[in-house]
C-alpha cells in the first residue's frame, strides 16, 4: 500500500511538473489610457470623456505562435458632454475575445496581432432628460502588441486595441441618436507565462 502510494504521489509530481512546461497560460496586468472616438454622436452630438484604468486579460497559447486572449476591464463611469455642456453620465464595461498571432523567434521583442470580438455593457445612464441607453454592444476588435521577455516566466507588455462599440440613446422609446464610442486602448504593463 505504501508503494503504491509512493509511486502515485510520485506520478503526479511527474504529471504537474509536465503540465508546468508545457502549460500555455499568460496573465497579464496593464495600466490603460483608454480614449473615446472624438466625433460624438449621430442626432445629439455627444461626446464621452476619456479614462485611464487597470485592463486584466488572460491568454492561452495553443502552440508556439497561436493564441486566444481574453479582455477584461471593470466598470468605469464617462461624462458625457455636448458643446462644452454637461449632459450627464454612463457606466460602461468592455470585454474581447481575439486571436493572436506570436512572433515567437526574437528573444528581446516577440511582436503579435490579433483580431477578434468585443460586448461592451453599458449601465447606469444618469442624463440630463430621460434617454436611456443599450444595454450591450457587440463589434469588432483588432490588437497589435509586443511581449518583451524578462526571463522565461516574465515579461514586460505593450498592447493597443481598437473596439468598435457604440450605443443607441432613446427617450420614451424615441431614438435621439448613437452614441459611437470605439474606444481605442493603449497600454503597459507586465505578463506571466505559467
Amino acid at each position: 500500500m505504501k508503494k503504491t502510494l509512493m509511486w502515485m504521489t510520485l506520478g503526479l509530481l511527474a504529471s504537474g511538473a509536465v503540465m508546468a512546461q508545457e502549460s500555455g497560460w499568460m496573465l497579464r496586468a496593464r495600466a490603460v489610457q483608454m480614449k473615446m472616438e472624438d466625433n460624438g454622436t449621430t442626432g445629439l452630438g455627444w461626446t464621452a470623456e476619456n479614462k485611464s484604468q487597470v485592463a486584466l486579460d488572460v491568454s492561452y497559447f495553443l502552440n508556439k505562435n497561436v493564441a486566444i486572449e481574453l479582455l477584461w476591464l471593470s466598470a468605469q463611469t464617462h461624462a458625457v458632454t455636448s458643446a462644452g455642456g454637461n449632459q450627464g453620465t454612463f457606466s460602461e464595461s468592455p470585454h474581447a475575445l481575439v486571436l493572436q498571432y506570436h512572433v515567437t523567434d526574437w528573444a528581446r521583442v516577440q511582436p503579435y496581432l490579433g483580431a477578434g470580438i468585443n460586448n461592451t455593457q453599458y449601465s447606469s445612464a444618469n442624463f440630463t432628460g430621460h434617454q436611456t441607453v443599450d444595454r450591450s454592444s457587440w463589434g469588432a476588435a483588432l490588437q497589435i502588441g509586443a511581449n518583451f521577455p524578462i526571463d522565461k516566466n516574465w515579461s514586460i507588455n505593450v498592447d493597443m486595441k481598437k473596439l468598435y462599440s457604440q450605443t443607441d440613446i432613446e427617450n420614451a422609446g424615441v431614438h435621439q441618436g448613437t452614441l459611437k464610442l470605439n474606444p481605442t486602448l493603449t497600454g503597459i504593463g507586465v505578463g506571466y507565462r505559467f
